[in-house]
């Protein structure tokens, strides 16, 4: 048996090919994923009163109703993103503490201010898509209105 060394090469050259289209394929499609994720939550609560509407969420990463209330917010968020300042604030960090105690507000819970920074409503967590978009539609009014 013949054995031709320049065969070898050529089919271990071939294979490395493959193997480095394949990770540029995958790298490609996890930066395309990436791009495609929501935007993430500011949590700086200082924005609050800063001349915007803001909507807090007391978000708690154990629940899964929080995840699905980031979700909700999403799905709103890009109807009300130049009139609203999403906000979220983890109920399990000092500063999320503070402000569930100050607002009374539970996990969950979506708290809502004026641009001015006076709390106007707090919604449960089982707040309706409905219900979020008409609570928005009215303070934002109300602030147009001023």
């Amino acid at each position: 048996m013949n054995h031709n060394p320049d065969i070898h090469r050529n089919q271990t050259g071939a294979a490395s090919v493959v193997k480095l289209a394949i990770v540029f394929a995958i790298v490609g499609i996890l930066a395309f994923a990436v791009t495609m994720l929501p935007k993430g939550f500011k949590d700086d609560l200082s924005l609050i009163g800063q001349g915007k509407v803001s909507l807090v969420l007391v978000h708690d990463k154990n629940l899964v109703g929080s995840t699905k209330m980031m979700e909700l917010l999403n799905k709103v968020r890009s109807d009300y993103q130049d009139s609203v300042e999403f906000l979220a604030v983890d109920i399990a960090t000092p500063t999320g503490q503070r402000f569930s105690q100050q607002q009374q507000a539970g996990a969950v819970d979506l708290v809502l201010f004026d641009a001015d920074g006076q709390m106007r409503n707090t919604l449960s967590g089982r707040t309706a898509e409905q219900e979020l978009r008409s609570v928005l539609d009215e303070i934002v009014q109300d602030e147009i209105v001023q």
